[in-house]
């Protein structure tokens, strides 16, 4: 069993760093005339390698056997797929934005995490979201049409396309056994609940696909798997967006990933599936798996008034977590400095008022730690972040609880 674990452990961190964080490695300008190389190599090839619909059909059905019996949960019943051009899949993550957030709550959004600094002022929210996953994206599932969509030139016969296929249909037996559209996966006042059960999700999916390339293909091939995934892969949109935007992408799967290992290695699969009884409700317990193993860690709830000023709106009511905390301080005094801050979060809770339309934006935020001395150590983290910005901002520390306003509510 430790071998087993041993080895399920170094195949998923490989599977995470490989097969979804190979997705934002930075590739070195050499390999430009090789990546243009291997697609033009693609797409000669491609109307000789697509399998006839019915060797298709058989192929996936097979991996749905293999998928279920890995994961230790049952199919309730059979899997819808869509197929789909890689150029129309733009349109269908517009629809699925559209359908989450309007234009407007997008803008304010996009103004609220400006606010705290975490993407530059005037950054186009739903750009950046829509070309992020129009680059990323390799197939997905939408719980709330119960369908897989996969893309017309997967032949599902290469290592590449059979573990995506498992990790998509991972999320169908996720749904099938507990009803992903009743998680949090789209709550909009918490973002740190949110992320949190993604993590659990895109973890749960991410370790099987390790497992599945563990128990169903060749691991010797891996290397090669990896770097052809790599080198075939764009970024160029990746590397264009916020850094808060990199790691959010990244975090479900490294550190999902992680998480989801902890789970499995404390009690295997009937751990897995009690997580998904009871979820993780905030990223500190993603980011310390004992949190929610042995010393289950509830957040506080910080309620905030809202403020009724002539002229200003709400615009942000959110919670940023440990995850956020972390992003918002790295920049300023060092991953290692912010990962030791953050790991004190207690909770928190923030609104963000603006003025007219792009006008000045106030901040009022509250959080709580675990400790007075916790609570301290952010307090002074949080006022060297706001010298280097140039931000004025007050900074007041009462026991275990830090407020913070920025701006001027007049």
């Amino acid at each position: 069993m430790k071998k087993f674990l041993t080895q399920v452990s170094f195949l998923a961190l490989f599977m995470a760093l490989g097969f979804e964080f190979w997705r934002v490695h930075r590739l070195q300008d050499d390999n430009a005339m090789l990546r243009a190389q291997l697609e033009q190599d693609r797409r000669e090839s491609q109307s000789a390698m697509l399998p006839k619909p019915e060797e298709s059909a058989g192929t996936r059905a097979e991996i749905e056997r293999q998928t279920a019996a890995l994961r230790g949960l049952a199919f309730k019943k059979p899997v819808t797929y869509k197929s789909i051009g890689r150029e129309e899949l733009r349109k269908v993550l517009e629809s699925k934005l559209a359908e989450q957030y309007s234009t407007g709550e997008l803008t304010d959004y996009g103004r609220t995490l400006a606010t705290f600094g975490l993407i530059p002022e005037g950054t186009d929210l739903r750009e950046a979201i829509l070309g992020l996953y129009d680059e990323q994206v390799a197939a997905f599932y939408v719980p709330e049409e119960r369908t897989v969509y996969t893309f017309k030139d997967m032949s599902f016969t290469s290592n590449l396309d059979k573990v995506t296929l498992a990790h998509e249909l991972t999320h169908v037996l996720q749904d099938q056994n507990y009803d992903l559209t009743k998680f949090p996966l789209k709550v909009k006042d918490n973002d740190d609940l949110a992320l949190a059960t993604s993590s659990l999700v895109e973890g749960d999916a991410t370790l099987l696909m390790a497992q599945y390339y563990g128990e169903h293909l060749d691991v010797r091939n891996m290397l090669s798997d990896v770097l052809g995934g790599v080198l075939g892969q764009k970024t160029a949109k990746f590397q264009a967006a916020p850094q808060f935007f990199r790691e959010l992408l990244v975090f479900p799967y490294q550190q999902g990933t992680e998480f989801a290992t902890a789970i499995f290695a404390a009690g295997g699969t009937d751990a897995l599936n009690k997580a998904f009884e009871h979820p993780p409700v905030s990223t500190k317990q993603i980011l310390h798996p004992e949190k929610f193993l042995r010393d289950w860690h509830d957040p506080e709830q910080i309620e905030l008034k809202k403020l009724e000023v002539t002229g200003w709106r709400l615009i942000g009511n959110n919670v940023l977590g440990e995850f956020g905390v972390r992003s918002l301080l790295s920049p300023h005094v060092g991953l290692l400095e912010a990962s030791r801050v953050a790991a004190g979060w207690n909770g928190d809770r923030y609104h963000v008022y603006e003025r007219g339309t792009n006008g000045p934006v106030a901040l009022v935020w509250t959080t709580a730690w675990e400790t007075e001395q916790a609570a301290a150590d952010f307090a002074d983290a949080y006022r060297r972040v706001a010298e280097k910005r140039g931000v004025v901002a007050q900074v007041e520390q009462d026991a275990t609880h830090v407020r913070i306003r920025q701006g001027e509510l007049k």
